[in-house]
């Protein structure tokens, strides 16, 4: 058979994780095969009709088998998936071999990569003179308390300006020797907490790691936080925090990490790392440690309208109820008790989507925080035809 002298990786094809993005060129349509490790400097894009025979790369069919049901030429179905190698989107050789280079990258540096918050500006300047014309257009929040920690955003800074600037306006030249960063792993394979020994970076500088802290928060758990590391760079939430520190703070040390959604925990192998193991490790490792440590978690609330599944394009109604259901779980949420919280947010099955329901959670537990104060709430449409609007929000804890 002609398909047996192929590598059987790509015989065999198995498509890994791609976030197809629509593009056009004229009246050409197509997707863009978004990889969110970015392992290849290049993205494939593929005509949308092409989006069905993908379907089928998923590790049970031949390439035989996918062209005689497709009745599609073989040579198509062949190059298709020797391209989707090339730029390692096929699990394989190829793409550990690029997962190998991009973390030996890293470690060489000592930094995770700089990504998403490029959008502030390519130079500090530019970066520092966008976050402080945000800044202008926030008050003071005025708590009556030492801040311990803050639930900030993750989506782009363009559509959470308000609530970013007025969330870390709470810490604004704070005192702060360390930040535990604590984000959604989304995009990542690793089904338990998935930490990183590197720091990050905006175009302000850099951040380094505490690597005391993380050796003693690592130390305390029965696995290997660090195990599935690379998962932080499919992930935007720590690095979008960065330049507001930066701003706000200084450079503190910080140790990141991301937690999985507890409405959707898959079994963990061995040496994976348990919420609750992470967060009693985390409470012992603040304890212990030196100066003043600041815990961030990030995420978003609902995520409502077609582009989220929902039949009908949003309307001021869907938004109202949106909006009455996510003050609802906040408001559980500040009563500071995260089994009241996640039996809140079971309790409709997390119907509206929130994103952050498991760094809010840990946040809950690791602190146990005796004020919780809202900030800021917004919604944000993603466009002008109600196909897709999501919802930040700021708190502020005080233990």
């Amino acid at each position: 058979m002609e398909g047996s002298s192929r590598p059987a990786h790509i015989d065999r094809p198995h498509l890994r994780r791609v976030l197809p993005r629509p593009v056009q060129n004229g009246d050409q349509k197509g997707l863009a095969l978004q990889d969110p490790f970015m392992l290849s400097d290049q993205t494939m894009v593929v005509p949308v009709q092409v989006a069905q025979a993908l379907q089928h790369f998923n590790g049970e069919w031949t390439l035989d088998d996918i062209a005689t049901n497709l009745k599609a030429p073989e040579e198509a179905i062949v190059g298709l998936a020797e391209k989707l190698d090339e730029v390692g989107l096929l699990w394989g050789p190829t793409s550990s071999d690029l997962e190998d280079a991009l973390r030996a990258r890293m470690h060489e540096t000592g930094f995770l990569p700089l990504r998403q918050s490029r959008m502030l500006g390519e130079t500090a300047d530019d970066a520092r003179s966008t976050l402080e014309g945000w800044m202008t257009e926030v008050e003071d929040p005025e708590l009556d308390f030492d801040v311990a920690g803050l639930f900030v955003p993750r989506i782009d800074y363009p559509a959470a300006e308000e609530v970013y600037a007025g969330t870390y306006a709470a810490i604004a030249g704070a005192s702060i020797d360390r930040v535990l960063l604590i984000g959604t792993n989304q995009f990542g394979f690793g089904d338990g907490v998935v930490g990183t020994s590197l720091g990050a970076q905006s175009p302000l500088g850099k951040l380094e790691a505490d690597a005391d802290f993380l050796a003693d928060l690592n130390g305390r758990l029965d696995g290997d936080l660090f195990r599935d590391e690379l998962d932080h760079v499919a992930s935007p939430d720590v690095e979008m925090q960065v330049p507001w520190l930066q701003m706000m703070i200084g450079s503190p040390r910080i140790a990141a990490v991301l937690v999985p959604d507890p409405l959707s925990q898959a079994p963990l192998e061995d040496g994976q790392i348990a919420t609750d193991a992470f967060v009693e490790a985390a409470r012992g490792a603040l304890a212990e440690a030196s100066g003043r440590s600041l815990v961030i978690a990030s995420g978003d609330l609902s995520h409502i309208g077609p582009q989220f599944g929902e039949p009908r394009p949003i309307d001021e109604q869907r938004q109202s109820e949106a909006e009455r259901s996510d003050r609802d779980l906040l408001a559980t949420f500040a009563e500071g008790d995260p089994d009241r919280f996640l039996s809140a947010v079971k309790w409709n099955a997390n119907a509206n989507r929130w994103s952050g329901v498991g760094t809010m959670l840990a946040l809950l537990e690791i602190l146990r925080p005796t004020k919780v104060e809202l900030i800021d709430y917004h919604h944000h449409a993603l466009d002008q035809a109600g196909s897709g609007v999501v919802a930040s929000a700021g708190l502020a804890l005080g233990t």
